[in-house]
């Protein structure tokens, strides 16, 4: 089955020693980007020995059991148009698909424009979180909506 056609992701519980290093070293990179110890992706790489296109092909493919338990740390910044009732909207999407928002910031307007940032875990979601953002995209108001950091 191509990935395209593929509708579900499937999850394996693998030992850290069976591993392939280049997984161990994006968590290591991972682990240094939380903790603040490194200022960039490209000083972390460095540091744990792996591509920066290495990092971004696998960063989002392993988390660590813990944090597939309580789900993922996601953060969204959402550009509208500074229309009645957009926010609401968004956050309505956000409610019909499971997310637990954990903060909620809006820009006052500027030239039109209204920037919202929504932190939520995505443990209870019912849908992936690219159509989450899709869903988003496609709401009445907003310009765009996009990744800004996942944990």
């Amino acid at each position: 089955m191509t990935k395209a056609a593929k509708s579900q992701d499937n999850y394996y519980i693998v030992r850290e020693d069976v591993l392939p290093e280049v997984f161990l070293k994006v968590m290591e990179v991972k682990r240094l980007l939380d903790l603040k110890r490194v200022g960039s992706v490209n000083e972390a790489v460095r540091r744990v020995g792996i591509s920066r296109s290495a990092y971004y092909k696998y960063r989002k493919s392993i988390r660590a059991l813990k944090t597939l338990e309580e789900g993922a740390i996601t953060t969204l910044l959402i550009v509208m148009e500074n229309i009645a009732h957009a926010a609401n909207l968004c956050i309505s999407v956000f409610a019909e698909a499971g997310a637990d928002i954990l903060a909620f910031q809006q820009s006052p307007p500027v030239d039109g424009l209204v920037n919202m940032m929504v932190t939520f875990r995505s443990a209870g979601l019912f849908e992936l979180e690219d159509a989450l953002i899709y869903r988003l995209s496609q709401t009445r108001g907003v310009v765009r909506a996009e990744y800004l950091r996942q944990q």
